[in-house]
Formats: structure tokens, sequence, C-alpha cells
């Protein structure tokens, strides 16, 4: 069972009351999308990209009470620690699609809650309650591998024909395929490097009023945002030519570096839709620790994570088939032997 109407008429009435929120969302396509439509409803506020969920702490609280929002947003972000609720001044509203997770002092909606299979993107709910900005919102669903009703595809499609074929009839093919999936791998791009490039980036998101402004640059913002992907795609290429697939092997390992830029996502993704009877674990090495990206189709992978990380100093999580996790690389090697010993 999905949110029921009642809540999506209760988070219309909580976008309608406040004035100056402050929106903390995940660093990918369905965040973006989910603080997109909030933005652009209340046409003011302030949007956080959030890296390191978990590892909130109090310099990020101080920040949301200095802005002095009359409300905070949490969406799409899977985990927040008791420790910076706690410390945050004024009234959480926590949108979420993750496996659900028990906190005080906010409130939650996530269709989990009531059906622990429903994982719909919550961009996805976002738009049921506004019904604003199709197209935002389904930057923010189909880039979580997620298509929603025939009657959103269809008026989608209706609008925007050349940018989803009615022949697509999967997320991942659209993803792959299409001039929209195109549209999320630029968003996703835009999403990357340094927190105040990243900002700049989605000052920019908050101006674009249509997709073709970006994909065919005819607004100064959308060069802005197109420039970007431009640069960093060649980068993107030259990694994932990298990557070894052998047809031994149950898990597929690839460990890279790169100074500025994670790719771990989009490769991740990209293997997984062409070789889809295999497990993949891309691992960018950051600092003293190796940034994990997942996929399966067939595995669940929070569960393994889970035991492959005990006795280890590391964290993870995520969607049944798209998960990751953060491992001390002293303890690399460790995990991924936990994993290969479960498959």
């Amino acid at each position: 069972m999905p949110l029921t109407e009642n809540q999506l008429q209760e988070l219309r009435n909580i976008f309608d009351s406040c004035t100056r929120p402050v929106i903390l969302f995940d660093d990918d396509p369905d965040g973006l999308a989910s603080f997109l439509l909030i933005y652009k409803h209340i046409k003011e506020g302030r949007g956080i990209p959030v890296k390191n969920a978990p590892e909130l702490g109090p310099e990020m609280a101080q920040k949301v009470n200095d802005y002095g929002p009359d409300l905070v947003f949490i969406v799409d972000v899977p985990i927040v620690n008791q420790e910076f609720i706690d410390k945050i001044k004024t009234r959480i509203v926590w949108i979420d699609h993750h496996p659900v997770v028990k906190r005080h002092k906010v409130e939650y909606y996530n269709p989990r809650a009531l059906d622990p299979d429903d994982n719909s993107p919550t961009s996805y709910w976002i738009y049921k309650a506004l019904k604003k900005h199709l197209w935002i919102a389904m930057i923010g669903m189909v880039g979580d591998w997620f298509f929603p009703e025939d009657k959103i595809l269809d008026e989608f499609r209706a609008k925007y024909p050349d940018l989803l074929s009615p022949l697509i009839k999967k997320p991942e093919v659209a993803l792959f395929t299409s001039r929209f999936g195109e549209l999320i791998k630029i968003v996703s791009f835009n999403l990357k490097g340094k927190t105040s490039d990243v900002i700049k980036s989605i000052k920019v998101f908050t101006r674009i009023k249509d997709p073709y402004e970006i994909l065919d640059q005819k607004s100064s913002g959308g060069k802005f945002i197109y420039k970007k992907y431009n640069r960093l795609m060649e980068k993107y290429t030259e990694i994932i030519k990298r990557v070894k697939v052998k047809p031994q092997d149950k898990l597929v390992l690839f460990v890279y570096s790169s100074p500025d830029y994670s790719f771990s996502k989009e490769i991740s993704n990209e293997l997984i839709y062409k070789h889809p009877d295999k497990v993949f674990l891309v691992a960018w090495e950051y600092n003293d620790e190796y940034k994990c990206s997942l996929r399966s189709t067939k595995i669940k992978l929070p569960p393994i994570i889970n035991k492959a990380l005990e006795g280890i100093t590391g964290y993870g999580g995520g969607h049944d088939h798209a998960a990751g996790a953060c491992v001390k690389i002293k303890d690399f090697e460790r995990f991924v032997g936990n994993i290969r010993g479960q498959l």
C-alpha cells in the first residue's frame, strides 16, 4: 500500500504552509528532483545537497539553524542520525523511500512504512502531492529506475514525444537508450565535484523552465549545465573503459581513483544494465576510505552488505538491488572477501 491520499493531502498542506524552508536532499537525480519540486512550489528556501548523510554533524545543524528556517525538509536521504535531528530548532518533515528507520522529533513519510516492498522514488510522491513540473519529477523517477503508472507516463510522452519513445517499456532502457536518459546523466554529473560548484549548478537548475534549455542549450543556464556534463563525460568514458568483465566472475570488482569526482553510481548502473547476470562492486578511493556502489538484479544487497560489515569500520545500505557502502582502506580486502563468501 503506497502513501495514502490523506498523507498526500498532509504533505500538500505542509508545502503550502511554509515560506522559508531548508531542504536537505540526496545528491542524485531523485534527490535533486524532489528538492526542485518543493522549491518551485514554495518559490523560496535553501537547498543543501547531502553527500554523507550518516555523518551529518553539528556543523551542518548549525548551518541549518543559522538560516532561520520555518521548516526543515529531508528528502530522499536514507539515514540521518538522531543527534543531528536533536540539534535542529524547528519542525522537521522527512520524506523518503529507503528502508524504514525510526527517529524521534520528525514527521516521517515513507511508503515502506505501509508496504516494505514499495520503494517508489521520493520525487514520485512529491509529484503526486503537488501535481506540477512533471518533467522534473520524471528525472527523479527514471533516474531511480522507476516508471510511474501509465496515466503519468502517457502525459509525459504526449508533451515530450522526442524524449521518451512509447516503445521503451522499462526505465533502465530509457536511461541508456533515450534522449531523456541523457538528460538524467546531465543532471547526475552536475551533482559531482566540490560543494561550491554543485551549489552553482543547483541554483541554475532552479531557473530552468523546460528540458530543452539544457538538451538544446537554449539558454545561458542550459549551456552552463551542459558544459559541465560534457567535460565530465570525457572523464567518465575514460574510466569505464578500464572495467573488465570476465564470464566466470559472479562478483565483478572495479576499484578506481579520481581526484575530484566519483562516478561509481553511474558506472555500476551502466554495468548492471549491460551485464544483468553479475553482481558489481565499484569502489572509489577517497581519503582513507573506499566509497562503494553495489548493483545486482537478483540478489538482495543490504543483508549481504550488513553481514560483510560485521567487525569492520564502515557503514552501508540502500535498496535491494542498488546499494552503497563506505569502508576504511585497511578493511576493504576483508569486506570484499566477506561479500564473495555470500554469493
